[in-house]
This record gives C-alpha cells, sequence and structure tokens, in this order.
C-alpha cells in the first residue's frame, strides 16, 4: 500500500519535531566539562633541580573535547616551558600519570628519569612534601587542585628539602584564574554554537546506541 504524499510530510514533520525536541532538551540541560585546574612541582634528584627544558615535555596543543578522553597526555600535562606548573583536565587524574605523560616513572621506591633509573638504598632514597608535610607515597595520589608538590631524590637532609621545597612557586591559583594557553575548551565556557554542536552529537550518540 502505498503512501500519500500528504502522509510522507506528515511523518517527516514528526520526525523532524520529534529530533528538534530532543537537540532542544540536550541543548538546555548541556552541562559543561569543568575540570580544569593546576597544581605545582618540582624533582630534584642528587640535589639539582629537574629544568625538563626539552620541548617534548610540553603540549602546546591540547583539547578538553570528549572526542580526545582517551589520549593520556589531554588529562594532564605542562605548557609552554613553564615547568613548575601542572594543567589537570580530567577527574582522578594522578602524580603518576603525569610522570608517565612525561616519559619517566615514579614509584614509591624508584624514579626513572631521562638521566637514569634511582632507587632507594641505605644511603639514598625518595622523598614526598605534599603541601608542605612530608608523605610516604606519591604516584597514586590524585592531583590535587593547587597542590604544591616536591619529589626528591637523594641524601638531602631535612632542612635541605624544605629549602628544595620553599624553591617552588606556588602560582597555580594564578593559571586557575585565568585562560589555558592552549585555549582548551575547559577554561572558558561552551559558545552558543559548541553547545548547539555538542548538542546534536550528543543526539547522534544516543540514536546509534539505542540500535
Amino acid at each position: 500500500m502505498k503512501l500519500h504524499k500528504k502522509q510522507v510530510l506528515l511523518i517527516l514533520a514528526g520526525f523532524l519535531t520529534g529530533a528538534l525536541a530532543i537537540i532542544t532538551l540536550h541543548f538546555v540541560t548541556l552541562k559543561q566539562h569543568s575540570t580544569h585546574y593546576h597544581a605545582n612541582f618540582a624533582l630534584y634528584v642528587n640535589g639539582t633541580r629537574d629544568t625538563f627544558d626539552n620541548f617534548t615535555f610540553y603540549e602546546e596543543v591540547a583539547s578538553c573535547g570528549s572526542n580526545d578522553v582517551g589520549n593520556p597526555k589531554i588529562r594532564v600535562h605542562l605548557h609552554d616551558n613553564k615547568n613548575s606548573v601542572v594543567h589537570v583536565h580530567d577527574d582522578g587524574v594522578t602524580w603518576g600519570h603525569l610522570f608517565a605523560n612525561l616519559g619517566y616513572t615514579l614509584g614509591n621506591n624508584v624514579l626513572q628519569t631521562d638521566a637514569g633509573v634511582f632507587t632507594n638504598s641505605t644511603d639514598k632514597k625518595l622523598s614526598f612534601i605534599v603541601n608542605g608535610e612530608p608523605v610516604s607515597s606519591l604516584a597514586n595520589r590524585v592531583i590535587g587542585d593547587r597542590d604544591v608538590v616536591l619529589i626528591s631524590y637523594g641524601s638531602s637532609t631535612d632542612a635541605q628539602l624544605k629549602k628544595q621545597y620553599d624553591s617552588i612557586k606556588a602560582d597555580a591559583k594564578t593559571y586557575d584564574e585565568t585562560a589555558d594557553p592552549a585555549a582548551c575548551s575547559g577554561s572558558k565556557p561552551l559558545s552558543f554554537w559548541e553547545k548547539l554542536q555538542s548538542s546534536i552529537w550528543s543526539k547522534q550518540e544516543s540514536g546509534s546506541h539505542s540500535h
């Protein structure tokens, strides 16, 4: 049985109305992913600070869109040769994740950098200070907003560790309050068109999952 032209138009109109209603609902209820904060840190090995002076340590372009969630370097990284400022763009990111993205390995008893592998011994060990307090482990600790963290390997005394910690510039608050150098969408409100695009994609994705 053939459908009349009027019936086809009514079906199309109903479909478009339903699709528009769903997109509008997504648009109105869309909540921007707001994870975007900063922390400060320093790494010392045998009394010398690691300056991370190679461009490979820094992410010049980072997107916080949902399509980039699978890229670990998008979640946490350094920017613009600022070697003490950590940029966090996802929940549950740890200090171990940061070091992995830098190409290093951080454990409770071992540290690997581009200078070699350093393990705890009778005269040298890894020490961690978080927000002024010594802690026994760091790798699995979630990076907190405005954390100030020292990782130090060697035979430094408590006084020397304090001096190393005090050398860290605690400016994460300033970075929290300014735009991300990579123009990451997490650092500013979504525009009308960005929200509309996200709403349309959300509608399409929900439709594909229903099949």
